[in-house]
C-alpha cells in the first residue's frame, strides 16, 4: 500500500470535485474524491452531444451514457495526476436511478474507493465482489444505520472499510 496523509477531500457535486481536484489531493498523499453527478458538463464534446436532449422524451439513456463516459475520463485524469500517490475515491448517491451503473463504471475505471450516501448501500458488496481491493465506504445519516449495514454486509462476506456518519450531533 501507499503512505496516506490524514486528508480526505469529500465529494462536492456540480463538477466541483472532479478529476483535477481529486488527483491533486491524491498526488499530495490524501484521498481525493470525485463526485459522480452530471460530470458530462465538464466535457464540451459530451455536452454538445447531449445538451439539446434535456427536454426530449426518451433522452435519459444518452445522457446517462455521456455521464458514465465523463466519469471514466475524470477517474483516468485523476489517476494520471496522482502519479501513483494517495487514493482516488468516487462518491455515488444511492438515490440515483443509475446507481449500479455508476458504481460499476467507477470500479471498471480504476477507483480505489467507492463512497455511497443518500440511501443505504446494502447491495454494494455484490456490485464490488470482483474488486476486493477497492475500499467500500457507506455514508450514513446517523449511527443507527451502522448495525444494519454491518450485519447485512457480513452475510455477504465483506465489511465496510470505513463508515462516514454525517450528523450534526
Amino acid at each position: 500500500g501507499c503512505e496516506l496523509i490524514p486528508v480526505v477531500q469529500g465529494g462536492m457535486g456540480v463538477g466541483v470535485s472532479a478529476g483535477g481536484l481529486a488527483g491533486t489531493v491524491a498526488r499530495a498523499g490524501g484521498i481525493g474524491t470525485i463526485s459522480s453527478v452530471d460530470l458530462r458538463r465538464l466535457h464540451p464534446d459530451l455536452m454538445e452531444k447531449t445538451a439539446h436532449l434535456t427536454k426530449v422524451a426518451g433522452s435519459k439513456p444518452a445522457i446517462d451514457a455521456a455521464n458514465l463516459e465523463a466519469l471514466d475520463r475524470e477517474i483516468r485524469a485523476a489517476r494520471a495526476l496522482a502519479n501513483g500517490n494517495g487514493m482516488i475515491a468516487v462518491n455515488v448517491m444511492r438515490a440515483l436511478s443509475e446507481y449500479e451503473a455508476y458504481v460499476k463504471q467507477a470500479l471498471a475505471s480504476g477507483a480505489d474507493a467507492i463512497v455511497v450516501g443518500a440511501g443505504l448501500p446494502l447491495v454494494l458488496p455484490e456490485l464490488a465482489q470482483d474488486h476486493p481491493e477497492v475500499a467500500l465506504i457507506p455514508i450514513l445519516s446517523d449511527a443507527r444505520g451502522v448495525p444494519l449495514v454491518v450485519r447485512t454486509w457480513m452475510k455477504k462476506g465483506r465489511l465496510p472499510d470505513a463508515i462516514v456518519i454525517e450528523h450534526p450531533r
